[in-house]
């Protein structure tokens, strides 16, 4: 009880977390009208600006197919063909929102990730969000971030027109005050 790696308190960051992955999000696919049957299409990342990869697709009724190549580790390419349940519930108002079934435990779930061979729910993979691996100043700078996106015009330290000047004020002393936490923080972290 108690020992190395048990609680809350312990995460590796080397661990890979869902943002990391490429991802098939229904909102996107319904936003888009790629849930209706008989449409096809592309679907395409990018890293850093770069294109990461890209699947066909195409629906059916209750299904979305999946058609993609895969290469693990410098292999061969291998050709992969997936099938995607769709499922569909309810609305209280009418209508009804579509779902996407996990291929491996049937859970029905927004967003499908690809971290291996087949594109999964986030609980096969065992995948974390990216704020669950995050350590305090890692919280701290995005807290920081936060406000500075708020209170200041994009990549200038000018306040954002149309905010009242109090609310401006107490924001900018909350940012400050996390600037200081994040210095203090680094400097303990890293001083011997």
């Amino acid at each position: 009880m108690g020992g190395i790696g048990s609680g809350r308190g312990y995460r590796s960051r080397n661990q890979t977390t869902i943002e990391e992955t490429k991802r098939i999000d229904v909102r996107y696919l319904k936003k888009r009208g790629f849930l209706k049957a008989g449409i096809s299409g592309s679907l395409s990342w990018n890293l850093g600006g770069e294109p990461s990869g890209d699947i066909r697709f195409s629906t059916e009724e209750y299904q979305l197919n999946l058609s993609y190549r895969f290469r693990e580790y410098g292999g061969d390419w291998e050709p992969v063909a997936q099938t995607v349940r769709l499922a569909r519930t309810d609305c209280h108002y009418g209508s009804y929102r579509t779902w996407l079934r996990c291929p491996r435990c049937n859970t029905r779930v927004g967003i499908l990730c690809c971290s291996g061979k087949l594109f999964l729910c986030r609980h096969c993979y065992k995948l974390p969000y990216g704020s669950q691996v995050e350590t305090k100043i890692d919280r701290m700078i995005r807290a920081k971030q936060k406000i500075e996106s708020r209170i200041f015009v994009s990549d200038t330290y000018r306040k954002t027109k149309g905010m009242h000047q109090a609310t401006f004020e107490r924001l900018y002393d909350q940012w400050i005050s996390l600037e200081n936490q994040v210095d203090d923080a680094i400097f303990s972290k890293f001083s011997y």
